[in-house]
């Protein structure tokens, strides 16, 4: 038996050419298309989050004003900070739960409204008074003030 002549025969292998990457299968766009809706929801709830506390904002550079303002009365501007407090409040919550309230009432909102945080909880009747009380210092109730606007549950 001579191998030589059928080995002469064979033919080199072949090799297939390489794999094309475009167009991709059906099953991409159907995750491009779930990965583009899913990244849009995101965006969305983002976008609804950071425009439903812009009043917070909003009342966190108010009280850095009134603080930071040069020749502004103490006393007015802690009654200013009183005000931002209640403005804030009325934005958050209804009206007639908040409008009403003053005093020891507008002090246990204060707190309750904020988890019942010690820091609140321990300035919360120097913030309700601020207004009717000439010797308030701004800057000591603008840490607790700021706290509240952030730590309010709305």
């Amino acid at each position: 038996m001579n191998d030589s002549g059928s080995l002469q025969n064979l033919n080199d292998i072949v090799v297939p050419g390489p794999v094309a990457w475009w167009p991709p299968a059906p099953g991409w766009y159907v995750m491009a298309a779930l990965a583009i809706l899913a990244l849009a929801w995101l965006a969305w709830n983002r976008w609804r989050f950071w425009n439903r506390n812009r009043y917070r904002r909003e009342a966190l550079a108010e009280i850095k004003a009134l603080v930071s303002r040069q020749g502004m009365d103490a006393a007015r501007a802690a009654q200013q900070i009183a005000a931002v407090l209640k403005r804030t409040a009325l934005v958050a919550y209804p009206r007639a739960n908040v409008a009403s309230l003053y005093g020891t009432e507008w002090a246990r909102f204060l707190t309750e409204s904020a988890g019942n945080d010690p820091e609140i909880a321990n300035m919360a009747d120097d913030l309700a008074a601020a207004a009717y009380r000439p010797g308030a210092d701004p800057k000591v109730l603008s840490g607790p003030a700021r706290r509240w606007v952030r730590l309010h549950r709305a």
